[in-house]
């Protein structure tokens, strides 16, 4: 059924003015804009939206009602979501609304062969926002607290005397503190995006994949900077504080992302063999 273009663009318009909207406020309008990175976010929406342009270019021309009923459900609990991010204000609660709405008006008014689209943008929202903003923040204190007393464990019954107290590490006559970036904060948000690029492309997963992919991302990211701890405090107790605090800190950033994408294909890799037999009779239902 071939639709009014008209009919296709007023909402997506009415979307996009909501969304420009809600990106001025928080940066052009907003005195405290550069002084932390929440508005990335905003860029996320555009990202995945771009990665699904050709759904939503479909959903424009009117080339097909989808899943109307369902879809227009699914856009009204963003617009909800959306709105009350902007009455309290909570910025990732406006995000993730931004998401959801734009996951229902593919769903309603793309074809029905698009619902893939229309899933992974509801998913993709989902998993960046609450995943990689809100539960990592809930969770900061907790996880730097643990990677510092995993770090003295380990070094301790190995290295050398090393005492953490909360989130401070004393060793002879240093201390490192495990700050917000040490406990993988920074690291984690990158890694689950990158993990929701790396799932829409390529071979199709099952959902049991994506979802324990996505779950382990932030055990890894823990793992990976505890690991970034261990080499940050040996090499200031063998060659120095400057040594340590300088490149090396960088350095050790970037070789534990790295490291961390490295598990995370690992583990993909793993589940594709666990999950062998199943994806077999999938492939071969496809070819018949």
């Amino acid at each position: 059924m071939k639709l009014k273009p008209q009919l296709t663009w007023f909402p997506w318009l009415f979307y996009a003015l909501m969304a420009l909207q809600s990106v001025a406020a928080y940066t052009l309008f907003n005195p405290h804009f550069g002084n932390n990175d929440e508005p990335l976010l905003f860029g996320t929406v555009a990202m995945v939206l771009w990665i699904e342009r050709h759904s939503i270019m479909a959903s424009l021309r009117g080339d097909g009602l989808g899943r109307p009923w369902r879809g227009f459900a699914v856009f009204f609990f963003g617009l909800i979501i959306f709105v009350l991010g902007r009455l309290f204000p909570v910025m990732t609660l406006e995000v993730w609304g931004l998401f959801i709405m734009a996951s229902g008006l593919v769903m309603a008014l793309a074809p029905p062969d698009q619902l893939r689209s229309a899933l992974f943008i509801g998913f993709a929202g989902t998993v960046l926002v609450i995943l990689g903003r809100i539960a990592p923040e809930a969770l900061s204190s907790k996880l730097a607290i643990s990677i510092a007393s995993i770090t003295a464990m380990l070094l301790n019954s190995t290295v050398m005397p090393i005492v953490a107290h909360g989130v401070v590490l004393y060793f002879g006559p240093y201390s490192a503190e495990v700050a917000h970036a040490c406990s993988g904060m920074n690291s984690i948000f990158s890694l689950i995006a990158l993990s929701v690029l790396y799932l829409r492309e390529g071979t199709q997963r099952k959902l049991w994949h994506m979802a324990v992919l996505v779950a382990l991302v932030i055990p890894v990211a823990v793992l990976t900077n505890t690991i970034r701890v261990i080499m940050l405090v040996l090499a200031t107790w063998y060659i120095g504080e400057g040594f340590s605090q300088g490149v090396f800190h960088d350095f050790a950033g970037i070789l534990v992302f790295v490291l961390a994408l490295a598990l995370l294909a690992l583990i993909d890799l793993f589940l594709f063999r666990v999950g062998g037999k199943a994806y077999a009779t999938s492939e071969m239902r496809s070819q018949e």
